[in-house]
């Protein structure tokens, strides 16, 4: 804490540099150096700085987790000003007037939750290449048009009161990243938004955005795409196929039976498309188009079999179906050509209904980590990691299956447990595996307890053939506040 008197700083004329890397303490301040060029005060306590404090000399402003309600009143000269950081400034309710500072670049007010509106002028910086609103939850309105000509990323993410997005006034041609998740009043998007070519992420999660804007296709360079959760998710189920579209000559038609493509979006690496109320035919097999697509979220839907149609995408390697109502995973409900998701590394089947999991699904010969986590209804489980060692290509893989007690109670984890180890006892690799279960191996030779566990390795442990590697067994108290216990020794 650093406590400072009224006139701490008044004999600093020269001061050009002012950090402050801990907390103020003062009921009032009544200089600051005309010649400062940064100025860096985390938690600054008042409500405004100077009133005498002339900023015409400052390059950077940062105020964040500040008390501050306004930085000060009527215009001041900011023509060197390039950024401003107010984040986490919960009582700031006024931004200044940004017509003197044409050369702002970079402007952040993340977290101020009191603020309702912003000054006109802020649509018309010109320089300004970030802009960041995330969870002014008390936003209602920005400049009714923007043009930001120099703007690369926008996030107006958790502004859940602002009712519109202003019109783009120019191209925008600039703009990278637009984030307007958990705008839940937002209906639209501009159309001649189409005009950002370079736009590379676009978040409409969360939104009150009923059907895919029709210029999404047009996105050539689009990236990231999201829908998690919007709004009116009957609609959004219904115009998805209008993502999926055909060129016939110089024509953008629905999709058709031969040949869909989803021209415009080959450049699309992660998509999702989160508790939209889909169901597995929904999914066209269209998708396979999107060649480039390494992750797919599809969790929160309504699909009993994991979807036929995603085994094109040959370069996916996160895919998560986790809450979906999945009941079949046997034998013949596993697609056949499962093995087309050859590169898939990371599969999320986490809170689903299924009893059992098909041995065909170690096909999938780079997955590195498996998720059956709340999986309630699981009785049985092929060991999926037991393969040949020469058929691995990673060096560490997880099975998780947290909350899975009926699992555990059909098949001891100590069995489940010593099937890996026997599986991998040449080829040094690392695994783990969680699981619940009611017994202790009587083999775990060190037993210890406490907040730290330390376990004695042999000493020739780097040149022991024999050495596999080690298991421990951790027993988790209850909420009384209990210690967690671990039992471990080496295998």
């Amino acid at each position: 804490m650093l406590n400072l008197s009224v006139d701490a700083f008044s004999k600093m004329k020269k001061l050009r540099l002012l950090r402050v890397l801990c907390l103020l303490n003062c009921d009032d301040l009544k200089y600051f150096s005309n010649e400062l060029r940064l100025l860096d005060l985390t938690g600054y306590p008042l409500k405004s700085l100077p009133s005498k404090f002339q900023p015409g000399n400052l390059v950077v402003l940062l105020l964040p987790y500040s008390r501050i309600e306004q930085l000060w009143k009527g215009n001041r000269p900011l023509y060197k000003l390039k950024i401003i950081k107010l984040k986490g400034s919960q009582n700031l309710i006024k931004t200044p007037d940004f017509t003197t500072a044409p050369y702002l670049e970079v402007l952040i007010m993340e977290g101020c939750t009191r603020l309702v509106d912003v000054h006109p002028s802020l649509g018309v910086l010109k320089r300004l290449q970030l802009l960041n609103l995330r969870d002014c939850k008390s936003l209602r309105s920005l400049p009714t048009k923007i043009g930001m000509e120099s703007l690369e990323t926008l996030i107006l993410s958790g502004c859940s009161n602002l009712a519109s997005f202003p019109e783009i006034d120019g191209k925008m041609e600039h703009l990278k990243s637009l984030d307007r998740s958990g705008c839940y009043k937002v209906e639209y998007l501009p159309e001649n938004l189409h005009q950002a070519q370079f736009l590379e992420e676009l978040d409409l999660s969360k939104t009150a955005i009923k059907e895919p804007p029709s210029f999404i296709s047009q996105l050539k360079n689009l990236k990231v795409l999201s829908f998690d959760g919007c709004k009116g998710p009957y609609k959004l189920k219904r115009n998805l196929l209008s993502l999926f579209k055909v060129s016939q000559r110089g024509r953008m038609n629905s999709i058709a039976p031969m040949l869909p493509s989803l021209s415009g979006l080959t450049s699309l690496t992660k998509l999702k498309l989160r508790a939209c109320n889909l169901g597995e035919g929904d999914i066209p097999s269209a998708i396979s188009c999107l060649y480039s697509l390494t992750r797919l979220d599809l969790s929160v839907n309504n699909f009993n079999r994991i979807p036929a149609s995603l085994t094109g995408l040959s370069k996916l390697e996160d895919l998560s179906l986790s809450s979906c109502g999945l009941c079949n995973m046997g034998e013949g409900d596993i697609p056949s050509d499962i093995s087309g998701l050859s590169s898939l590394k990371v599969l999320d089947l986490n809170g689903n209904n299924f009893t059992s999991i098909a041995a065909s699904l170690a096909r999938l010969s780079n997955l590195q980590y498996l998720g059956v986590c709340n999986c309630r209804e699981l009785e049985s489980l092929p060991v999926l990691l037991a393969r040949k060692t020469s058929e691995w290509k990673h060096n560490w893989s997880y099975f998780i299956a947290i909350n899975n007690y009926r699992l555990a109670e059909n098949m001891s984890a100590i069995t489940l447990l010593k099937r890996h180890i026997k599986a991998f006892e040449n080829s040094r690799k690392r695994f783990d595996v969680v699981i619940p279960g009611n017994e202790i191996p009587e083999w775990f030779s060190q037993q210890r307890g406490g907040s730290v566990i330390e376990i004695p390795l042999p000493l020739n442990i780097q040149n022991d053939n024999q050495w596999i590697g080690v298991a421990f067994c951790c027993i988790f108290g209850g909420d009384d506040g209990s210690e967690l216990k671990v039992i471990g020794g080496p295998t």
